[in-house]
């Protein structure tokens, strides 16, 4: 079923990237920030080489470098790294972090979860 992309929006009807990942957090009863710089700052730091699925990945789309865009890893290969996002124009996709246009746009990865 297609989940499109609304701005503010927080439901299957229409989400945005942070309300997205907020709600998968949610489900596990882990409370995350509503806004995407805020989720940011959660968690720790994950260099790129060390991305792992579950990790948040925080990118700036606009003009300035301000962090507003969340995904979530589902896959790492060894040539390429696929998150699920809610994006502007297709709604929830999955794309990777190697694409032009997202690898540009990468700010970073913060881990949230720790595997047992």
């Amino acid at each position: 079923m297609f989940t499109p992309y609304r701005y503010g929006g927080m439901t299957k009807t229409g989400i945005d990237c942070s309300a997205f990942i907020k709600n998968i957090f949610a489900s596990y009863k882990i409370s995350l920030p509503r806004i995407s710089y805020y989720q940011a700052q959660k968690g720790f730091f994950v260099p790129k080489k060390q991305i792992e699925k579950g990790d948040l990945l925080f990118f700036a789309t606009g003009t300035s470098k301000k962090i507003n865009h969340v995904g979530m890893v589902i896959h790492v290969s060894p040539s390429n790294i696929f998150f699920i996002h809610a994006s502007t124009s297709n709604g929830v996709i999955i794309s990777q972090l190697y694409q032009k246009y997202w690898n540009h746009r990468f700010i970073m990865a913060r881990r949230i979860l720790y595997s047992s």
